[in-house]
């Protein structure tokens, strides 16, 4: 039995119990997850890669104007992971995985606001050739780690814990 009311709630409203009943929903929302996924980390993958110096004649700029894919897809992962927690929410919650998921998550987002306070207000000026800011390098750097580890994570989700997942 389980203890907790929050993890009971989830458990049992209507997200939940569709997630597990309907056989077709799971399966389908595990393949918007992979293209929200490939917005997210696409966009925001190409725009670190550029500030790290690669494809330097790309303007920053522009590829800055992207970013609204990159929220789409993260938007579309935060519905669809909702929907992966409540179909199991007593086995998330155990899962080393996903419990360090979660704080990568909440380090890229910290990363990225710090990136758009100190750096976005700076990039209509990042030209092609233009070399980045050490900053932006470093906030880059990070960004792409903190994505690759992020779904390393999420892939040993699945196989790790309860079994149930």
């Amino acid at each position: 039995m389980h203890h907790n009311p929050i993890l009971v709630w989830i458990h049992d409203s209507l997200p939940g119990v569709l997630m597990r009943d309907v056989t077709w929903l799971f399966p389908t929302f595990q393949a918007i997850h992979l293209i929200g996924m490939t917005l997210l980390v696409g966009v925001i993958g190409v725009i670190d890669l550029r500030i790290l110096g690669f494809a330097k004649a790309l303007p920053v700029a522009a590829l800055h104007r992207l970013i609204p894919l990159a929220l789409l897809g993260f938007a579309i992962n935060v519905v669809t992971g909702l929907g992966f927690f409540a179909s199991e929410p007593y086995s998330f919650a155990v899962v080393w995985a996903f419990r360090i998921k979660m704080l990568l998550l909440l380090l890229a987002g910290l990363n990225a606001l710090w990136f758009s306070i100190s750096i976005s207000p700076h990039v209509h000026g990042w030209v092609g050739g233009v070399d980045a800011s050490r900053l932006a390098k470093v906030l880059s750097f990070l960004s792409l780690v903190f994505w690759v580890c992020i779904i390393f994570a999420g892939r040993f989700i699945a196989f790790e814990g309860t079994g149930s997942l």
